[in-house]
């Protein structure tokens, strides 16, 4: 029993006890008290050897015989208690030992008709609440274990593109190698150590796609055409990271880089109960990813767990162009 519990169980009997000394005092029965006191006690503590050493037992060994036994066990000690108590302080002294001890045993059975079905409530709900609480901590680690998965799946095909140009660029002795490494540098940094946490400012996220997008350009031989409009309270605002790389990694997988009569749009909007990310892209049939991936499975399915009844994400492909909108509620 924890130290809160605990305190908890003191101030019920506490209050208990008050409660009645209070109505005796009012009802002018205040010499009774001591009296009524030490049968309290004795019954809080049969309520105790009931809660912790019975039914315990029973819960490991279920075997009836020491639920059964054990309560009649507390009945008949109850029913001694009592004779020795009123004997002590000369109360309900009246009629024989037969008639007082059949008396108190009836009272034993019915003050342990109350207790012993307060202390099984007690007892199963306790149970009950442990088990829930180590259940949803399971599923907590299940989930967190899973989104630390399909987090660190996120990026190897683009980094595996990435390096492969960066070698090109270094075997070429271009003058961009250096300026890509670096780059490349940051978005690692980001994903290792900045990404880890919980929650991150969404205008790192923007940062973090500004990146991208910059070292993809350094890949190209043409200029990139992509336009990325950004308004709202980025700084301001707080959301789970990586959340739009693999809608970013996609357009740079599949989409027409450089159409100036039809660039890729990106677009993010952040306002006071909502953020919204856009995307649209042309379709470069001439682009096959043979090395699959979960890129839009993993997206969704992060999506389910980090804003479930949450978010909406919408995609629509028509053969020629492929939009993506996810609107994130709080």
């Amino acid at each position: 029993m924890n130290n809160k519990l605990l305190v908890g169980h003191i101030i019920f009997w506490l209050l208990i006890a008050g409660i009645q000394i209070y109505t005796m005092i009012w009802m002018g029965a205040s010499n009774g008290i001591a009296h009524w006191l030490t049968v309290f006690l004795l019954y809080i503590i049969s309520f105790y050897v009931n809660l912790l050493v019975i039914l315990p037992k029973w819960v490991q060994e279920r075997k009836w015989s020491i639920l059964v036994g054990g309560w009649i066990a507390i009945i008949l000690v109850d029913m001694i208690g009592m004779l020795l108590i009123n004997k002590l302080y000369g109360f309900y002294q009246n009629g024989d030992w037969q008639y007082r001890i059949l008396k108190f045993f009836f009272q034993a059975c019915w003050l342990q008709g109350m207790l012993i079905p307060l202390a099984v409530a007690y007892r199963f709900g306790v149970d009950w609440f442990q088990h829930d609480r180590i259940q949803r901590q399971l599923e907590n680690q299940q989930l967190k274990t899973e989104l630390a998965f399909l987090k660190s799946q996120i990026n190897p095909h683009f980094f595996f593109n990435t390096l492969n140009s960066i070698y090109i660029l270094a075997y070429q002795q271009s003058v961009k190698t250096a300026d890509a490494v670096m780059r490349l540098s940051d978005i690692m940094q980001y994903m290792l150590y900045e990404s880890n946490h919980e929650k991150v400012p969404v205008v790192k996220e923007v940062d973090y796609i500004r990146q991208l997008i910059a070292l993809q350009e350094l890949r190209m031989t043409k200029p990139l055409s992509l336009k990325m409009d950004v308004t709202g309270a980025v700084e301001e605002r707080m959301m789970s990271p990586l959340i739009f790389i693999p809608f970013v990694e996609n357009i740079f997988k599949h989409a027409v880089l450089d159409d100036p009569g039809d660039p890729v749009q990106m677009q993010l909007d952040v306002a006071e109960h909502s953020l919204t990310f856009y995307s649209r892209n042309k379709i470069n049939v001439a682009l096959k990813d043979r090395t699959g991936g979960i890129g839009l499975i993993n997206a969704r399915r992060r999506m389910e767990l980090l804003y479930p009844k949450h978010h909406q994400l919408q995609i629509h492909n028509d053969g020629t162009h492929f939009v993506v909108k996810l609107t994130i509620t709080w």
